[in-house]
C-alpha cells in the first residue's frame, strides 16, 4: 500500500456554516476554525462550490479564481481553489492556493491539512512535517494533522514518534477506518506487533467499502494474520470478484498451508481477470511445485508479456527458464 495521507475532500464555506472538510478517504470531520472575521460570501464562491460538488472541477476552479480576484484575502475561496486544482492534477497551483489561504488565515486547519498532504504526496517530507507541526500547535485535537505528521515522521525513519502521532490520530477519531489502517500499515512496515487490533477496528468500520476492505485484507497478510486475511478477502470477493482479491486470498491461504484453496483461487483469478499479471506469476509457482512445468512456463511467460518491466519480471524470467529446463530434463525435449 502506498503511503496514506490526509487531504481536503469537500469544498468549504464557513459563511454558510459548513464544517471543515474531512480527510481524504476518511469519515473524520475536523473542527471548524476559531471564531474570527469571515470573508463575505459571493456568487462566484457559491457557484464554485456547486460546480465542485457536481464534479465539474474545471468550472469550480474558474469560479474560485474569480472569487479570489474579487477578494484576494478570501481564505475560503483560496482553500477551495487549492482543492479544485488538486482534482485537476495541477499540484503547483494547489500549493500556491493553500499557502495563500494560510497567509490570509494562519489558523485555517483545512488548508494546513491539504498543504501537508500535498507535500507528502510529492515526497517533500520536511515541508509536510513543518506545516503539520505548526498547525498542530493551534489545533492539537486534529486527527488529520496528527496523521500527516505521523506519516512524515515515519518517512523520515522516526518510528517512535511516528507511532505516537499515528496512535494519537486513531485515539482522537476512533471511528475513522483510514486512521486505523494507516497505523496498522506502518506497524507492518516496521515489523512491529500490534497491527491486528487496528485492522479489526478498520474492518468493522469499513462495512461495504470495497477498496478499504481489500486494503485491510492485504495488511492482515502483511501482519501474518492469515485467517483474518482470508475472511476479509471473502468479503471483498463477495462484493466484487476479480484477479487482485482472488490472488490476495490465495496468498493468505498459502500462509495457512491450504494448497488446494491457493491453487483454486489463482486459477479463478486468471480466468476472471486474465490481464492481472501477478496472478499468472503466482499460479506459475504453484504449477511448478506440482511439477506441471509446461503449464508453469506458460504462466510465467504470460506474466512477462503483461508486465515485462514489472516488479516480479526478474524473478519471472528466472523461473521461466527453470521451468523450461525442467521440461527438458523430464522429457528430453520440450513438450
Amino acid at each position: 500500500m502506498a503511503s496514506i495521507c490526509c487531504g481536503g475532500a469537500q469544498p468549504v464555506t464557513e459563511t454558510a456554516a459548513s464544517p471543515a472538510p474531512p480527510p481524504a478517504e476518511s469519515t473524520a470531520t475536523a473542527p471548524a476554525p476559531p471564531p474570527g472575521p469571515e470573508p463575505p460570501s459571493s456568487p462566484e464562491l457559491v457557484a464554485g462550490i456547486k460546480a465542485f460538488e457536481a464534479g465539474n472541477y474545471a468550472g469550480a476552479r474558474t469560479s474560485f479564481e474569480a472569487a479570489t480576484k474579487k477578494a484576494p484575502g478570501n481564505y475560503e475561496a483560496l482553500y477551495n481553489l487549492g482543492m479544485a486544482c488538486e482534482k485537476l492534477g495541477d499540484k503547483p497551483a494547489a500549493e500556491v492556493a493553500y499557502k495563500a489561504a494560510l497567509a490570509a488565515k494562519a489558523d485555517l486547519e483545512a488548508a494546513a491539512v491539504g498543504l501537508s498532504a500535498l507535500y507528502l504526496d510529492a515526497g517533500r517530507t520536511d515541508e509536510a512535517l513543518a506545516v503539520a507541526r505548526e498547525s498542530l500547535a493551534r489545533h492539537p485535537g486534529s486527527a488529520a494533522l496528527h496523521e500527516n505528521m505521523g506519516i512524515a515522521l515515519a518517512l523520515r525513519g522516526d518510528q517512535d514518534n511516528a507511532t505516537k502521532e499515528l496512535s494519537q490520530a486513531a485515539q482522537i477519531t476512533p471511528a475513522d477506518a483510514m486512521l486505523h489502517l494507516t497505523l496498522a500499515h506502518w506497524l507492518n512496515v516496521w515489523k512491529v506487533r500490534g497491527a491486528a487490533p487496528h485492522l479489526d477496528a478498520a474492518r468493522d468500520i469499513a462495512k461495504d467499502n470495497y477498496g478499504m476492505i481489500a486494503a485491510i485484507a492485504l495488511e492482515y497478510r502483511m501482519a501474518g494474520e492469515f485467517d483474518s486475511c482470508v475472511k476479509t478477502y471473502d468479503r471483498a470477493v463477495t462484493m466484487k470478484d476479480g484477479g487482485e482479491v482472488r490472488t490476495g486470498r490465495a496468498l493468505c491461504k498459502l500462509g495457512l498451508k491450504d494448497d488446494k484453496g491457493t491453487l483454486d483461487d489463482l486459477q479463478a483469478a486468471v480466468t476472471k481477470e486474465p490481464g492481472y499479471a501477478p496472478a499468472h506469476y503466482y499460479l506459475g509457482g504453484r504449477l511448478a511445485m506440482a511439477k506441471r512445468f509446461k503449464d508453469a512456463a506458460a504462466e510465467y511467460a504470460k506474466y512477462l508479456q503483461l508486465e515485462p518491466n514489472g516488479s516480479l519480471s526478474g524473478k519471472a524470467a528466472e523461473k521461466l527458464k527453470a521451468a523450461q529446463d525442467a521440461m527438458k530434463d523430464k522429457g528430453g525435449k520440450k513438450k
